[in-house]
């Protein structure tokens, strides 16, 4: 039996749009109307378990975005990745986070046979750093490399 103070973690609606802006304003500093239309239209043609939200009191709190790969990168088996999460800094530290990810995984293992899970993260991000971390995320053999392209 859930507690009765934890989040309830669901599927993403395309009724959950403006809940998921604000919460990304308040995450980014940003008000990206637009590509979160375009992540709600990419998360509908994707199994739910892939494209979550949290709810708490009454209100949306937390989403998780992410996508499951076969050898992609060269790694072994199913990888799910999580593209993107983000909580109401209102309800850090209260597990939403951590719901959010223990569904993804749970899908993942049920649906699609993963063998690990991956992300990648901003190392100038201490808090997220920290907070995959304490999930017992671990820094992995793969690094980022990015070039700049110019017109």
């Amino acid at each position: 039996m859930a507690k009765k103070d934890a989040a309830v973690v669901r599927a993403v609606e395309p009724s959950d749009l403006d809940a998921i802006i604000r919460i990304d304003e308040k995450l980014t500093a940003q008000t990206r109307k637009d590509y979160w239309r375009t992540r709600l239209d990419i998360a509908a043609l994707r199994p739910p378990w892939m494209s979550s939200v949290a709810e708490m009191d009454g209100r949306l709190v937390g989403f998780l975005f992410g996508w499951v790969a076969e050898s992609e990168f060269g790694m072994p088996g199913a990888t799910a990745w999580i593209d993107l999460i983000g909580v109401d800094p209102a309800y850090r530290g209260r597990g939403v986070g951590q719901a959010l990810v223990e569904r993804f995984i749970g899908g993942g293992q049920e649906l699609r046979a993963i063998r690990q899970v991956a992300t990648l993260i901003d190392l100038g991000q201490a808090d997220v750093r920290e907070f995959f971390t304490r999930l017992g995320f671990h820094h992995g053999p793969m690094i980022h490399m990015e070039k700049a392209v110019t017109s």
